[in-house]
C-alpha cells in the first residue's frame, strides 16, 4: 500500500465531502401536465467556511419524455427554519432566525404571495412563547391550514421572568412574585429533552392567524406534556398531536423512539381532547390521506430498545375504528420484508387515491422504499428495474405527490441522486416510468462494495433465536492487484442502529485512502426483523462481539485483505465494540479511533441523559425510580469494555465532544487515565461544543484526518519490521 501524505489526506477528504445531500424535494405540474417544475433543497459541507450550507436547485422536465428543459441553481439559502407553501401554491411561509447585535437569536415569520412579501412578524416581540422549534425530526411542525388562514407550530413555552434576591426591583410588599416575574429562582434547574435536544424544555402548540397577525397557545391540553408533530384535522375543526410525557422526568428522546408518548386529538371549538393511541405504546408521524379519511400513524411498544419495528396503524376518522396496516415483523429471510424502520418520515407520503403510500425504511443491509396498500395491507418493494431484486443501492423517499415518487439514490460508490418516480398504477410497480434529472447515475472509481451474509457459530447461537442471521458490507479501494490492502473494521453505533448501502462520507475516505473497510451489522441491528433486536438486549458486549469476531475471521480467510494490518474504528455503541474488541483480541489490531465510546456502564448510567438504555441493553427491567445499586452494578462493570483494560496494549485514539449528553466526555477520560496508568499509547483529542454526533464541520474534519494519521503511523511501524 502507497501511505498518503497528511496534504495528500486533506485531498482526498476534500473530494469526498463535496457530494451534496438533497433534504426535501416537490414538484409542481403545469395545468396540462406537460412540464413539471422540481424543487429540491440539498445540504453540503463546506470546508472552508467550516459550516454546512444548504442550497436550492430547480429542474423543469417534460413530464411524458422526461427530458430536462431547464435548471437553475445552486442557490444557497440561509437562516431559513422552515419553508412551506400553502395548500393552493399561492401562499409560502419562512421562519427566519438571525442573530442580532447582541448575538442573541432572533425569529421573524415571513409571509409572501407569488409577487411580493405581504408581512414580516417579529416573533420575540409578540410575547407569547419562546422560540419556534426547528425541524429537528422530532417536535417540530409547521403546518398550513386548508383555509391558508392560519399557521399550525411548535414552540417554546414562554418562560418567566428571573430576578435575583438582590435585584432593586424586588418588591417590599412581596407582590411581584407571580408567572411573570420570579424572584430567587435564576439558578432552578431546568429538565431537558437531552442530547441534541438541549433547547427542548416544554414544547407547546400554537397557531398563528394570518389575517390578524395573532398568535393563540393553546393550553387545555395536559400541562405535564410536550407536544409536537402536530397536524390538523378534517375542516380544521382540530389537530391531532404526539405527546411525550414530562414526569417524573424527561429522558433523553433523540434517536429513542420507545418513549411513552400518546396520541391526541384536540377539538378547537369544544376545548377538549380525546386518546387515539394504545396504552403501552410509543407513538409516532400522524398523517392524514389526501381525502383527510384516514389517519396513520406508526407506533411500538413503550420501553425496552430504543429503536424497535414499528406498526402502522390506520383510524378510519368518521367511525373511529383502528386497524393494524403492517404488523411488527418478528423474522424475515433475506428476501422478505422486515418490517418499517425508520427515525424520520417525509411530509407527504400519501398517492392521490388516498389508499397507497410510501415509506422509507432499513431492508437488512439496503435503505428501501417500501409501498403499502393500506386496505389490502400488501406491501411491495420499489426497485429502479422490477426484473432485478438484487439492487445493492439504497433508497430514500423525499416525498410523494399526486403520481410522482420523489426518491434519492445513492450507493457506497455512488453519491446521492434525485430520482423522480411516475406512477401510473400503484398496483403495478414494473409500470412505472424513472426520471433522472441528472443524468446518468455516476459512480466511483476509488471503492467496490459487496453485501456478505453471516451465520453465528455454533457457540454464539442465540437459544431463543437460532435462525437468526446477521450481514456485513465489505469495501475494497482501488489498490493494484497484488497488494492487499489493511482492513478497518467498523461497527455502527446504537446498537439498534444499522449500515446500509447508502453513500457514506466516511467509509469513502476510508477506501480513497487506501483503506478496505469491513461494516459489520450485527445481531441487534435493525432491518433484520424485531428478533434480532431482542436477542442482543442482555448480550452487549458478548453476542455483539462474537458476530464481529466472526465476521472478520470470515474475511482474512478469503485472502482480500493484509491480515497483518487490521484496525479498529467505531463511535458510540460501535466505540463500545471498539474497545471490547481490542480488550477480547488483544493481538488483532494494529490500532483503533473511537468517538466517544461507551466504556464503563458502571459510571454511565448515573451520567447519561438515557439511563435506561444501560438497563435495557443489559436485559434489566427499568423504571424512573431505578438505581444502580449493590447487585446492579457488577452486571453493569462486566459487561462494560474498560472490564478488559488490562489486557488492552493496542494503540487508541480519543475523539471525545465536551457537550455530549448521551455518553459524556468522562467516559473518554475515564479510559484515557486507565490507558495511561497501563503504559498504552493513546491519545486524547476532545472538542468543546460539540455533541455526541461530532458532526461540526472543523470537528468532523479533524476527526477524519487524525485517524488516518493515527493508522498510517502504525501501518508504518508494522512495515518497517
Amino acid at each position: 500500500m502507497v501511505v498518503l501524505q497528511v496534504s495528500e489526506v486533506i485531498a482526498a477528504y476534500r473530494e469526498v465531502t463535496i457530494f451534496p445531500n438533497p433534504t426535501s424535494a416537490s414538484i409542481s405540474i403545469n395545468d396540462n401536465e406537460k412540464t413539471i417544475l422540481l424543487e429540491s433543497k440539498w445540504s453540503q459541507r463546506d470546508l472552508d467556511r467550516k459550516e454546512k450550507i444548504s442550497f436550492l436547485r430547480s429542474h423543469i422536465i417534460n413530464s411524458a419524455t422526461g427530458e430536462v428543459l431547464g435548471q437553475f441553481g445552486p442557490q444557497e439559502i440561509k437562516h431559513e427554519l422552515w419553508n412551506k407553501t400553502s395548500p393552493s401554491g399561492k401562499l409560502r411561509a419562512v421562519v427566519r432566525q438571525y442573530k442580532d447585535k447582541n448575538n442573541e437569536d432572533k425569529q421573524y415569520l415571513e409571509i409572501f404571495d407569488s409577487t411580493k412579501k405581504l408581512k414580516t412578524i417579529d416573533i420575540h416581540s409578540l410575547e407569547k412563547h419562546g422560540k419556534i422549534l426547528e425541524n429537528n425530526g422530532q417536535f417540530g411542525s409547521f403546518e398550513w391550514s386548508p383555509s391558508e388562514k392560519y399557521l399550525l407550530y411548535i414552540a417554546e413555552k414562554k418562560k418567566p421572568k428571573i430576578s435575583s434576591f438582590l435585584s432593586s426591583k424586588y418588591c417590599k410588599e412581596g407582590n411581584c412574585v407571580d408567572e411573570e416575574n420570579k424572584i430567587g429562582d435564576e439558578f432552578e434547574y431546568s429538565e431537558t429533552w437531552g442530547e441534541q435536544l438541549t433547547e427542548c424544555v416544554q414544547p407547546i402548540l400554537c397557531i398563528f392567524d394570518v389575517p390578524t397577525n395573532e398568535v393563540n397557545v393553546l393550553n387545555n391540553l395536559p400541562s405535564d406534556d410536550s407536544f409536537g408533530q402536530a397536524i390538523w384535522s378534517p375542516d380544521e375543526a382540530g389537530i391531532i398531536v404526539c405527546a411525550w410525557k414530562n414526569v417524573p422526568y424527561k429522558l433523553g428522546l433523540k434517536f429513542c423512539c420507545q418513549r411513552r408518548s400518546m396520541l391526541y386529538f384536540l377539538d378547537i371549538q369544544k376545548q377538549s381532547y380525546e386518546i387515539l393511541s394504545e396504552v403501552g405504546r410509543a407513538v409516532r408521524f400522524p398523517c392524514f390521506s389526501p381525502d383527510m379519511t384516514k389517519l396513520v400513524y406508526f407506533d411500538v411498544p413503550d420501553g425496552g430498545a430504543h429503536n424497535q419495528c414499528a406498526r402502522l396503524l390506520k383510524i378510519d376518522w368518521k367511525t373511529k375504528q383502528k386497524q393494524v396496516v403492517v404488523e411488527q415483523v418478528s423474522y424475515a429471510p433475506e428476501s422478505e420484508f422486515p418490517g418499517i424502520y425508520m427515525y424520520d418520515l417525509a411530509r407527504n407520503i400519501w398517492f392521490d387515491d388516498s389508499i397507497h403510500l410510501a415509506l422509507a425504511t432499513s431492508w437488512r443491509s439496503t435503505s428501501a422504499v417500501i409501498l403499502i396498500n393500506t386496505d389490502t395491507c400488501e406491501v411491495k418493494r420499489i426497485t429502479l428495474n422490477a426484473t432485478n431484486k438484487k439492487d445493492f443501492g439504497s433508497f430514500g423517499l423525499l416525498g410523494v405527490q399526486k403520481n410522482f415518487l420523489l426518491l434519492v439514490h445513492s450507493a457506497l460508490n455512488q453519491p446521492f441522486q434525485l430520482i423522480i418516480g411516475k406512477v401510473s398504477c400503484p398496483n403495478n410497480l414494473e409500470t412505472i416510468e424513472w426520471i433522472y434529472p441528472d443524468g446518468p447515475i455516476q459512480i466511483l472509481d476509488w471503492l467496490t462494495f459487496s453485501i456478505i451474509q453471516h451465520k453465528p457459530s455454533c457457540d454464539s447461537k442465540h437459544s431463543k433465536y437460532e435462525s437468526l442471521d446477521y450481514e456485513s458490507i465489505l469495501c475494497m479501494p482501488k489498490v493494484d492487484s497484488n497488494i492487499l490492502p489493511p482492513l478497518i473494521v467498523f461497527t455502527h453505533g446504537g446498537p439498534n442502529s444499522v449500515f446500509d448501502t447508502s453513500f457514506n462520507m466516511i467509509t469513502s475516505f476510508f477506501c480513497k485512502c487506501g483503506y478496505a473497510v469491513l461494516m459489520v451489522n450485527y445481531r441487534g441491528s435493525i432491518g433484520f426483523g424485531q428478533d434480532s433486536i431482542l436477542s442482543l438486549t442482555g448480550n452487549i458486549g458478548v453476542q455483539d462481539v462474537q458476530d464481529v469476531k466472526g465476521a472478520l475471521l470470515e474475511i482474512s480467510n478469503k485472502n482480500l485483505i493484509d491480515d497483518k494490518s487490521i484496525f479498529k474504528f467505531g463511535g458510540s455503541h460501535g466505540g463500545f465494540l471498539t474497545i471490547h474488541m481490542i480488550g477480547q483480541c488483544p493481538d488483532t489490531f494494529r490500532a483503533a479511533a473511537t468517538r466517544n465510546p461507551v466504556v464503563n456502564l458502571a459510571s454511565l448510567v448515573s451520567t447519561s441523559d438515557i439511563p435506561d438504555w444501560v438497563f435495557a441493553q443489559c436485559g434489566l427491567a427499568f423504571n424512573y425510580s431505578s438505581v444502580a445499586d449493590d447487585q446492579i452494578l457488577p452486571r453493569l462493570w462486566l459487561r462494560s469494555p474498560l472490564a478488559y483494560i488490562n489486557q488492552i496494549k493496542t494503540p487508541v485514539l480519543l475523539l471525545i465532544g465536551l457537550d455530549d449528553k448521551r455518553v459524556p466526555p468522562s467516559q473518554g477520560n475515564e479510559l484515557y487515565k486507565a490507558l495511561k496508568a497501563r503504559g498504552v499509547n493513546v491519545k486524547y483529542l476532545t472538542y468543546p461544543g460539540n455533541n455526541h454526533s461530532l458532526s461540526e464541520v472543523e470537528t468532523e474534519t479533524d476527526c477524519m484526518i487524525n485517524t488516518i494519521k493515527w493508522f498510517n503511523t502504525h501501518l508504518l511501524c508494522n512495515s518497517r519490521q
